[in-house]
């Protein structure tokens, strides 16, 4: 791994840990000065540091977190992978958690159906792009029965 990725993971933890360079200072038993040298690429801790900070940032897997990736690829945190794994086991919120985040706003848009089971609760809903939404308003009138 290289330096400029150790500097970048460990403020990236750091931030996502809510503490400022002087509190992780103060928790190892060196000066903020040197954890953002740290962070700067200025610097660059032990072995033994490094496995310090992965405490104090609750890393549980080293490797994984500090991994060189291509460009198109990116690491996520632990809070990040639970966040997936939550949208993916709840996909009736996913167009609300879309919809709340601004993703695909565009492209997506939901629908619910008029239509009512014998028991009077909704019956579903339909997701439609927004190019079928914009077909159906401009659709020509009709008389025809369905």
């Amino acid at each position: 791994m290289s330096r400029e990725t150790i500097a970048r993971v460990l403020r990236r933890l750091r931030l996502q840990s809510g503490l400022t360079a002087n509190e992780v200072g103060e928790m190892i038993g060196k000066s903020g000065k040197t954890v953002n040298a740290w962070e700067n690429n200025r610097g660059q801790p032990d072995a033994d540091m490094l496995m310090c900070l992965c405490d104090v940032y609750n890393v549980k897997d080293i490797l994984a977190e500090f991994r060189e990736v291509e460009n198109d690829v990116f690491t996520v945190s632990h809070h990040e992978k639970e966040v997936v794994t939550a949208y993916r086991e709840n996909p009736d919120m996913q167009p609300a958690v879309d919809r709340l985040l601004g993703v695909n706003k565009d492209k997506k848009i939901t629908v619910y159906r008029a239509a009512r089971s014998e028991d009077g609760e909704e019956d579903g809903y339909v997701e439609f792009t927004q190019e079928q939404v914009d077909s159906l308003i401009n659709a020509p009138e009709t008389d025809d029965d369905f």
